[in-house]
């Protein structure tokens, strides 16, 4: 018996093992699996209108010829579409909601029937289409739409309730939240973590942002009004999509929102919504791609000459800030000798500075150097637009950067990018006064404040006309 229970405790512990790990999957990759869901629901809606106006042509005439059920889809459809997005039938909150669901796809649809007839008739074309015909389309479709967005709740929220519904990570003292853990809220003590808001050191910012890096909301709990202070602050500087429990004080809410049985308040935001991340991620992936379709010689004949000019290696991989304040390893050519390196960057570059090789000094000043980070685009870590990376140790006037500039941390709620705002202005090269690096965040908070596809184009283009630049050293 002791053996058979050993082996049943052992069976429910892989069991429970299995699902965990299946679990951090869904939710480390949850923004494709409703990315998926999403392209699903809108394909599920095509499939009902154009089924809806083939069993229309079906039932006036007897058969697929002769009718205008083409014609009626073509019409109807993308006027549809544009009305979903706008009532935003297909977010996840509606979703995963039947009221919202039926009310946004019914209410689209009616929109979109209202418009392509009126606009039929206008252009006198209505005489070409059949009324009855029309009519049962009409009919079809609603009662289609509704049979189709009634089988997709259900459906989510049998077999995709993890996905589907918001995961919450709740930080806490461990006094200030009540309630346990389930499949989609997490309790977690950051007393137990030793986990303590430290403005000043890039290591607690790492940690926070790792620790709650699967959370779709982040809600701050905690019964001592000092320590949630400092963590509403340390998390409106992170970047990162935060609430928090019981009253600010002082502390400017965004919003209203709720957990349980508590009245949460928004306290910070991140700068894209999930369409705008995947949207510049598709960019960067594309043109990123193209870059080093062309540069991929260039990259391969400087690494050559980087190992003629000296000993050492090809590459140099410094670890930097990232989005969200967590670090990662930042590509280089490697244009220094190698028992000169200042791994933790915390001496600039000067002009004249005797630690860089003959051939580093063509590759700063060409911005060569800089082209294995198209590496570090294609695998997540960067974008080509975006704040530039800053070294951990680098400093200004003998400071650390953030012991600068009060919002510094700020700069991180998007990808660090190969090129900047910052950087088409003018502001490259060492950073020895406090105005440099002030002038540098204010460029980067401003990109992050007004981003748009538009703008990461034109300052792709206006990159190339300061690759060579004379503060490139």
């Amino acid at each position: 018996m002791t053996e058979l229970g050993a082996r049943s405790g052992l069976a429910r512990a892989t069991g429970q093992g299995q699902m965990r790990r299946s679990n951090d999957f869904v939710w480390r990759h949850r923004n494709l699996f409703r990315l998926a869901i999403t392209v699903t629901a809108v394909f599920a809606d095509l499939i009902a209108l154009l089924l809806a106006c083939l069993l229309g042509t079906l039932l006036r005439h007897g058969d697929f010829d002769g009718g205008n059920s083409v014609e009626t889809f073509i019409l109807v459809a993308p006027i549809y579409l544009l009305a979903a997005v706008a009532l935003r039938a297909y977010r996840p909150s509606s979703l995963r909601s039947l009221g919202r669901s039926l009310f946004s796809g019914t209410a689209a649809f009616f929109i979109a029937t209202s418009i392509a007839l009126s606009a039929a008739f206008a252009l006198k074309v209505g005489t070409m289409l059949s009324r009855l015909e029309t009519g049962y389309a009409v009919l079809l479709a609603l009662w289609l739409l509704v049979i189709v967005r009634v089988v997709g709740v259900y459906v989510l929220r049998r077999l995709f309730r993890s996905v589907i519904e918001p995961r919450l990570i709740v930080l806490t003292d461990g006094l200030g939240a009540d309630g346990s853990d389930d499949r989609l809220t997490q309790l977690v003590n950051v007393r137990q973590l030793n986990l303590r808001p430290a403005l000043g050191d890039p290591q607690f910012f790492d940690r926070v942002s790792r620790t709650v890096r699967d959370a779709d909301r982040v809600i701050l709990s905690f019964s001592n009004v000092n320590e949630r202070l400092k963590w509403a602050e340390a998390m409106r500087l992170s970047g990162l999509d935060a609430e928090i429990v019981a009253d600010l004080g002082d502390v400017k809410p965004l919003a209203l929102s709720h957990w349980r049985h508590h009245t949460t308040l928004v306290i910070s935001r991140g700068p894209l919504n999930l369409g705008e991340r995947i949207t510049k991620r598709a960019f960067d992936i594309a043109v990123a791609s193209g870059i080093l379709f062309v540069a991929g010689p260039i990259i391969a004949l400087a690494a050559l000459l980087v190992k003629l000019d000296s000993r050492g290696p090809v590459l140099f991989v410094q670890e930097r800030v990232g989005r969200n304040n967590r670090t990662y390893r930042c590509f280089k050519l490697r244009t220094m000798r190698i028992d000169a390196i200042d791994a933790a960057g915390e001496v600039s570059t000067s002009r004249n500075d005797e630690r860089v090789t003959r051939i580093g000094r063509f590759l700063r000043r060409t911005s060569i150097d800089e082209l294995p980070q198209l590496f570090n685009v294609l695998r997540g870590d960067m974008s080509l637009v975006g704040p530039r990376p800053h070294a951990l140790g680098s400093r200004a006037e003998g400071a650390l950067f953030w012991e600068l500039v009060p919002d510094y941390w700020s700069r991180h709620s998007m990808k660090p990018g190969v090129t900047g705002l910052a950087q088409i202005r003018g502001y490259r090269g060492a950073t020895h006064n406090r105005e440099a690096i002030v002038d540098r965040v204010a460029a980067d908070l401003e990109y992050i404040n007004s981003w748009s596809l538009w703008l990461d184009i034109k300052i792709l283009v206006k990159t190339v006309r300061v690759a060579i630049h004379h503060n490139a050293y």
